[in-house]
């Protein structure tokens, strides 16, 4: 185990080396040889930690608050590992009751375990996509139902993804910066609501960019929104349309770089802005689809030539754990290992 962990942890300093020279290298090697692994947060500290889970080619980050409330923004695609992966954090943190689910956009590799999750778990508030006809995407439907018969029967809130929507407790806050709202002027419902077969792109736009900050450390979640939302984030902040008192898009801490590093996404005015000090890319090690792509790599390094970048594919799950002081510490799987 000692050698393996060597070894990976040479390929993710080649891979570091290699994203700073401005070349592709990408873990090549079956991202199940050490998918699910996962840190060992007690080992640590207790307190504020953000987690993005391996889950291979798709999304899971857990969010354990300082007040003790928590979240999950996404998880992962269906599959006995993935679904593990995230209720080791879950059984940890929760007790039982989650407090904030958020579902970004109706794809399989976001959702796939929402069903289970929704089933297994108490989930007080849900913040789901506007879809006037949510029958028409699987397996995100079956979450959907489920979320509606609870929202029913008076056991979970249900929100709508919008721009404004916000959590907040003890010197933290949290707030959705796209997407504009059903009926609104570049809102991305428009789009998937207005097709009966609505194009990937327009599915992914209507993941919500949200900002958090903890103890003045700040983090951006962007699910797979694209080019054009990453401008309607940006245009809602400038135009006041959330709380420039409380939220500051100078210098980044956490970057989750929107839709596994596709070339769709993390545009130059975006990242330009952001100047992310840390980038995180939930990906699989064996896609189909050349995430991260060079180009993708080469606009983060143009905006901040010095930001460590964390593949899920090489470094497993990532943990921030930001202390009372404000310090924030970086511990992954590689550590675990």
């Amino acid at each position: 185990m000692k050698l393996f962990a060597r070894l990976k942890k040479l390929l993710a300093v080649s891979v570091a080396v290699a994203i700073s020279c401005g070349c592709c290298l990408v873990c090549a090697c079956d991202n199940g040889n050490h998918g699910g692994e996962y840190v060992d947060t007690f080992k640590y500290y207790e307190g504020f930690s953000v987690n993005y889970i391996d889950v291979g080619e798709g999304d899971a980050i857990f969010i354990n608050f300082a007040d003790g409330k928590t979240m999950l923004i996404d998880c992962g695609t269906a599959s006995d590992r993935n679904y593990n992966a995230v209720k080791r954090y879950l059984d940890e943190y929760t007790g039982g009751t989650l407090n904030y689910f958020v579902l970004t956009h109706p794809d399989s590799d976001h959702v796939g375990n929402a069903a289970a999750i929704l089933t297994d778990y108490k989930v007080e508030t849900a913040y789901i996509p506007k879809l006037s006809q949510p029958e028409n995407f699987n397996p995100y439907c079956d979450a959907y139902n489920i979320i509606e018969a609870a929202r029913q029967a008076g056991n979970m809130t249900r929100v709508y993804s919008a721009v404004g929507k916000n959590v907040s407790g003890d010197d933290y806050y949290l707030v959705m910066l796209s997407p504009n709202a059903q009926g609104t002027t570049d809102s991305a419902y428009t789009d998937i609501n207005g097709s009966e077969e609505p194009s990937p792109q327009a599915r992914n736009n209507v993941s919500p960019i949200i900002y958090l900050e903890y103890k003045g450390v700040r983090f951006v979640f962007t699910g797979d929104a694209g080019f054009s939302q990453e401008a309607v984030a940006l245009n809602n902040f400038n135009l006041g349309m959330v709380s420039k008192s409380k939220v500051n898009l100078t210098d980044i801490d956490f970057l989750k770089v929107s839709h596994h590093g596709s070339d769709d996404a993390s545009g130059d005015e975006f990242l330009q802005t952001l100047t992310p000090k840390n980038a995180v890319i939930s990906v699989g090690g064996d896609n189909n689809y050349s995430h991260p792509t060079k180009a993708t790599l080469s606009r983060i390094r143009a905006a901040n030539e010095n930001c460590n970048i964390y593949l899920t594919s090489v470094f497993g799950t990532v943990s921030v754990f930001v202390d009372g002081s404000g310090k924030a510490t970086v511990h992954t799987a590689l550590d675990a290992a």
